[in-house]
């Protein structure tokens, strides 16, 4: 006896919730054929593959994550897919340059703590884990000719950031193109009914239906959801851009890096961000409208209460008011150990409150590190016994080593 599922209408209005192709005919055939999978009543099988290009997921890799979750819920089986494979390369869906290539060393690191992060969205125990280096590291070179054979130029130039820098005179490497097709191959090897994936990804998604249909299965059905942007409200949320809020920060960085979004994204993060039910968003875009404050407050905790508990969302209000509201130091201080004289900006790094000498250096430049409340320069120096400020949330307190 099959297993009896949620009836195809109500699944349908979930699973297609938030969806977005980018064209109304493609949405309306994609649906179609998902309502016709739903229909045969049986639990299919839905993957989400994520690069480890990073060490850490960001809230924007959550967007795809709560459509697979959506998946789960409704009794169908979930493949979290890790890319150690395709991360070899990196997506070049949203790049509009070459991506710095990754070492097989760069990857195992980060993909150390990937499923951890992803279980914060995902039901761990009805999860399906696979690497892709299990079916591409098998691969020939006549295997690779011959999937390579299945697509032209033409097409892969038709992508919009191959285009782009094909007709600005940058180069477009000949690597960059097996990226889709492993990605479609991966479909393949998984005999997955359903690929969830953001919109920029499509073109991948679509390469999968034609590896499959011409290997004889069934060509899956994709289902992606729009691009979550950055605290800067433009460019896609990024750990490379430090434009992120991540997955495992603490409740007062969530708290505070929300807190700087702006008003004019706020509510693309309640949609994609966070489980806030969808009758409440309109009241959520009246309170935008009417105290963009206290808006953006209720999402800064409903994001960190999502991933901590309402105490911790709690604490991280009361944090941030305090500290940068009313400019009072936090309670507690983290310390840092220290040798007197060690360049600050060496510091600064070294005890995470920047990611890079870099971004340390453009925080200096805008005068946003201070030591003992006054502006530091980029020559200066670290003692112990002071307290070095950076930016408006971070802060810590120098002891001698």
């Amino acid at each position: 006896m099959s297993r009896q599922m949620a009836p195809v209408d109500e699944q349908v209005a979930i699973l297609m919730s938030g969806v977005d192709y980018g064209d109304d005919r493609l949405r309306k055939e994609m649906e179609r054929e998902l309502r016709a999978r739903l229909a045969e009543d049986r639990p299919l099988r839905v993957y989400l593959g994520i690069d480890p290009t990073a060490s850490s997921l960001t809230l924007g890799h959550t967007v795809p994550l709560r459509k697979l979750r959506q998946f789960q819920a409704l009794g169908h089986h979930a493949i979290f897919l890790i890319g150690d494979y395709t991360a070899l390369i990196g997506d070049p869906s949203d790049k509009n340059k070459l991506r710095p290539m990754l070492t097989q060393e760069d990857i195992a690191h980060n993909e150390q703590t990937y499923f951890a992060q992803a279980a914060r969205i995902l039901d761990s125990t009805k999860t399906e884990v696979r690497h892709n280096s299990e079916w591409l590291g098998k691969l020939s070179f006549p295997d690779i000719i011959s999937l390579m054979s299945k697509f032209t130029v033409a097409e892969m130039l038709r992508r919009d950031n191959f285009r782009l820098r094909f007709d600005a005179g940058d180069a477009v490497y000949l690597h960059e193109f097996l990226y889709a097709l492993m990605q479609g191959y991966d479909a393949y090897a998984l005999e997955c009914d359903v690929q969830v994936g953001g919109t920029e990804q499509l073109f991948n998604l679509m390469a999968g239906r034609k590896i499959q249909e011409d290997a004889g299965q069934r060509p899956h059905v994709p289902v992606t959801l729009p691009i979550l942007v950055g605290l800067d409200g433009k460019e896609r949320m990024s750990k490379s851009k430090g434009n992120h809020i991540g997955v495992n920060d603490s409740a007062s960085d969530q708290y505070g890096k929300a807190m700087s979004i702006p008003d004019g994204a706020v509510m693309d993060f309640f949609v994609l961000a966070t489980n806030l039910p969808r009758t409440e968003l309109p009241s959520v875009q009246a309170l935008l409208g009417r105290d963009p404050m206290a808006a953006k407050k209720l999402l800064a905790r409903t994001i960190a209460t999502e991933f901590h508990g309402e105490a911790a969302a709690t604490e991280a209000e009361a944090e941030f008011e305090r500290t940068v509201q009313r400019r009072e130091a936090p309670g507690e201080i983290p310390e840092h150990a220290v040798v007197p004289g060690t360049p600050l900006i060496d510091v600064i790094v070294e005890a995470g409150l920047a990611p890079s000498r870099r971004e340390a250096r453009r925080l200096f430049e805008q005068s946003a590190v201070s030591v003992d409340a006054e502006a530091a320069g980029l020559d200066a120096t670290a003692m112990p016994g002071t307290v070095v400020q950076v930016g408006k949330r971070r802060w810590l307190r120098l002891v001698a080593l």
